[in-house]
């Protein structure tokens, strides 16, 4: 099968000012995802390298981009999804996971339960490997400046980038027909502390998955 991948950036009115961060992001986690699958790798190889390189750059909401909640601090979530079987790991409400996919990733792969919370998903996160930071070095300079508006003034869309910002996300498919999808994101700004929109993202991973006696849609994205 011929491999394909698809990145998005989040589904909102992009300022002017921002378009270029914005395309220079995706076409970087495109070209990440592209070089595993081009080289045979696997789709949950690709979909994982992709979505870190959206959640290292400030320009999206979904890790060190991620808005801050209502009491300043980062929650972030995050879910991967077997397109074969539509089991999925998430990840929520993760303050100290720089890479939130790499921890839902490890719970689709190694855990019981489908998702993890807080300082339990951390505690889990640590168990597979993986570094914990401190939630300091997740807030972004953009974010915290945002934050300081709506503390002192009100809460304000039009103190950040843009309120619905929403997830990023791929989708990939194999050169061995695996699909998976997975999507990331720190939420609404000014959000209430513990809101986790796994449910919205289970449901946005799900739709990306073949439903019974349909075939993934022939698309390919490439880096130009």
């Amino acid at each position: 099968m011929k491999p394909a991948l698809i990145v998005h950036g989040g589904a909102w009115d992009i300022p002017d000012e921002a378009v270029d961060a914005c395309k220079s992001g995706c076409h970087r986690a495109l070209s990440a995802g592209w070089a595993i699958l081009s080289g045979g790798g696997s789709a949950l190889d690709a979909i994982e390298a992709a979505i870190m390189v959206l959640e290292d750059d400030p320009v999206f909401d979904a890790g060190y981009g991620s808005h801050l909640n209502l009491e300043g601090h980062v929650e972030c979530d995050a879910i991967v999804m077997n397109g074969a079987t539509l089991r999925a790991g998430a990840a929520a409400t993760l303050q100290r996971v720089k890479n939130p996919i790499q921890a839902a990733r490890k719970i689709l792969e190694n855990c019981p339960h489908m998702m993890l919370v807080a300082k339990g998903a951390e505690r889990f996160a640590k168990k597979q490997g993986i570094k914990l930071c401190k939630p300091e070095e997740m807030v972004s300079e953009a974010e915290y400046e945002a934050w300081m508006k709506c503390k002192s003034d009100k809460h304000a869309a039009e103190h950040h980038r843009g309120h619905e910002q929403g997830t990023v996300g791929t989708v990939a498919i194999d050169a061995a027909g695996n699909l998976f999808a997975a999507t990331s994101t720190g939420g609404t700004c000014c959000k209430l502390p513990g809101a986790s929109a796994i449910p919205r993202l289970s449901a946005a991973a799900a739709t990306l998955t073949p439903k019974p006696g349909a075939s993934p849609a022939p698309a390919t994205a490439k880096p130009s």
